[in-house]
């Protein structure tokens, strides 16, 4: 876990000199600086390069700021923020933002979303993931969805889920895969090819990894000499 939250906070190339300063500077947490710390989140939001689009350092700094000053607290920036957390490849990354929230802030509707989207994430239940997420806007077409502005989110969730595939499965359903990507069948083809995988007929065949190789386990049990006579002991005044 340490070396996940270090990596986290490693400079990415394109953070600006301007932010990498403030973020280094005793004065970061000034509260003039939030327009640039904001102005900064949209332009993450804004790239779809999920290699170099989530600046956790500075997205921090901005809701530690929004937590020493509620009056300034902008739920749809706090939104973004979580949004982008849940797609980032390390998964520390969202309960870090997550701890620095009040519990007021947490009952808004689009920030309770997304922690029910966490949830799902975490239980690998990817199927109701695209439903909880899209569901209600296919029906109300008024509804904003909660990654609303969040460039290239699905397909950073999908890469996500690619890797929980690849680390899991052996062998597992064309449609299987569909709902978890949620994509359609000739999508999926596409994916398998772009990842190596075999089609054939209904069923994916995946390359074995360490991640997924079946390996047997021997369970052992070692019992002190001591406890051995006490429960000898115990049989015998039965």
């Amino acid at each position: 876990m340490a070396s996940a939250v270090a990596s986290s906070f490693v400079r990415l190339q394109s953070r600006p000199d301007e932010i990498h300063r403030l973020l280094t500077d005793v004065d970061r947490y000034n509260t003039q600086n939030a327009v640039l710390l904001e102005d900064y989140l949209a332009r993450q939001c804004a790239n779809p390069d999920p290699s170099n689009n989530h600046d956790l350092m500075a997205n921090l700094a901005l809701l530690k700021m929004y937590q020493f000053n509620p009056e300034m607290v902008d739920f749809d920036v706090i939104r973004r923020i979580l949004a982008k957390a849940l797609i980032s490849p390390i998964s520390s990354d969202f309960n870090l933002c997550l701890y620095l929230l009040s519990d007021e802030v947490c009952r808004d509707q689009s920030i309770s979303k997304l922690l029910v989207l966490r949830e799902y994430l975490e239980r690998a239940q990817f199927g109701d993931f695209w439903k909880e997420m899209y569901g209600n806007i296919e029906e109300d077409e008024e509804e904003a969805s909660v990654v609303d502005g969040i460039a290239g989110f699905d397909n950073g969730l999908r890469r996500l889920i690619v890797g929980e595939i690849t680390g899991t499965y052996q062998t597992i359903s064309a449609t299987h895969v569909q709902d978890m990507v949620n994509l359609d069948e000739e999508a999926v083809l596409r994916l398998a090819k772009e990842n190596g995988w075999t089609v054939n007929g209904n069923v994916i065949s995946l390359p074995v990894k360490s991640d997924n190789e079946v390996k047997g386990s021997v369970i052992s049990e070692s019992i002190a000499f001591e406890q051995l006579t006490k429960i000898l002991s115990a049989a015998n005044d039965m």
